[in-house]
């Protein structure tokens, strides 16, 4: 057999384990069927990286490093924290709880677990991926990882939740040296209705090979679904919300910073070589009560001060309220006695009315916080 028609042959097999590795996790439910991800917001999208003036694909063990890996320190915060951290960070989530489940670089497949000052310079070498690609059998393989935390709602209606108490559960699934997936469930609770749902997504990226086992193209899709694990009189509003909300998510803040941290690694990388070391810190250790470790003490002593003020407002907007609502009372418990049933009924179709338009603003300040 020639060397073109063994690469070929390579080629072909790793197209065949992506299709039956798939396949097989969706017949055990492994991974989400396509009743759980009613939407695809991006399709095909091509991840690349402008070198040397010419835009080139990104391997996606880049991908999974720079993003996935829990281990791996990313650049948009600086080295500090792992990708998902640095997103709590800029949410201003806290009492973030990370549970390790299944996740262990050491039984990552031969292609996933090239350090990545190596991965990068095999991608700006333009190196062939034919060394890392012979453990097939090492695939599908599946990590899965937890995050529990605190997100603060900026803006709280009148009685309204202050947090949600957010779960997000994460799935690596490594299909092949070509395909890799992250699904993500989340579990939301901290307000009425919000716990009878939960949001599914998945991330694929799936490489596409030249003739001489150099990546051609990386894409990537996105996928999204809401489902109900219980009946609700909202269920149409609460699903509209959440899919026009989780569009606008993934295209206008995932896919930038997916693109600034990919870049920032690359160019890292590219710069130095990839000497310098990463800082090792205890991911359970990294956040403590919305306090970034790269924080000063002055600096943290004056975000407990903001805080504090922020309260002290809150407080205040609360007691004004509670003292409106005690006067519209008494005013209404004076003239009471003047209103005849017929008002009562106008009265109390109006007050159902303004609670009705409540819960719909909430529903929406709520799609956004849970937004990408």
């Amino acid at each position: 057999m020639s060397d073109s028609q063994n690469l070929a042959s390579i080629i072909n097999n790793l197209k065949e384990a992506t299709k039956k590795n798939f396949q097989s996790l969706l017949d055990k439910g492994s991974i989400y069927a396509e009743d759980k991800l009613q939407k695809n917001y991006i399709q095909n999208y091509p991840i690349d990286y402008s070198l040397n003036s010419t835009k080139k694909p990104i391997p996606i063990n880049i991908i999974y490093h720079s993003l996935y890996d829990q281990d791996n320190l990313c650049q948009s915060s600086n080295g500090k924290l792992n990708f998902q951290r640095h997103n709590f960070s800029i949410r201003k989530d806290y009492d973030i709880n990370y549970d390790k489940k299944t996740f262990d670089n050491n039984e990552t497949p031969k292609y996933f677990k090239i350090p990545i000052k190596d991965c990068i310079k095999s991608f700006i070498e333009n190196k062939s991926i034919k060394d890392e690609i012979d453990d097939l059998d090492n695939y599908p393989k599946i990590f899965e990882f937890q995050y529990k935390y605190q997100h603060p709602i900026p803006n709280p209606v009148l009685f309204g939740p202050k947090l949600l108490e957010n779960t997000d559960n994460y799935k690596i699934i490594f299909i092949s040296p070509i395909c890799l997936i992250i699904e993500q469930k989340n579990e939301c609770t901290g307000f009425s209705g919000i716990d009878c749902f939960y949001s599914a997504m998945r991330f694929k990226f799936d490489m596409e090979l030249n003739d001489d086992l150099t990546i051609k193209q990386t894409l990537f899709n996105c996928y999204f679904g809401v489902n109900f694990i219980k009946s609700n009189w909202l269920q149409g509003k609460i699903t509209s919300s959440a899919y026009k909300q989780a569009e606008e998510g993934f295209n206008n803040k995932f896919l930038p910073s997916i693109s600034k941290e990919l870049n920032l690694t690359i160019k890292k990388y590219s710069n130095n070589g990839g000497n310098t070391p990463q800082k090792k810190i205890d991911l359970d250790d990294l956040i403590e009560n919305d306090f970034s470790i790269s924080d000063s003490e002055d600096e943290k002593e004056e975000k407990k001060k903001r805080i504090k003020i922020e309260n002290i407002k809150k407080n205040i907007k609360y007691l004004i309220y509670f003292i409106l609502i005690i006067i519209v009372i008494i005013i209404a418990l004076y003239f009471v006695r003047f209103i005849t049933k017929d008002y009562i009924l106008i009265i109390l179709l109006g007050v159902i009315a303004f609670y009705l338009v409540m819960i719909n603003s909430k529903l929406d300040k709520l799609g956004k916080e849970k937004n990408i």
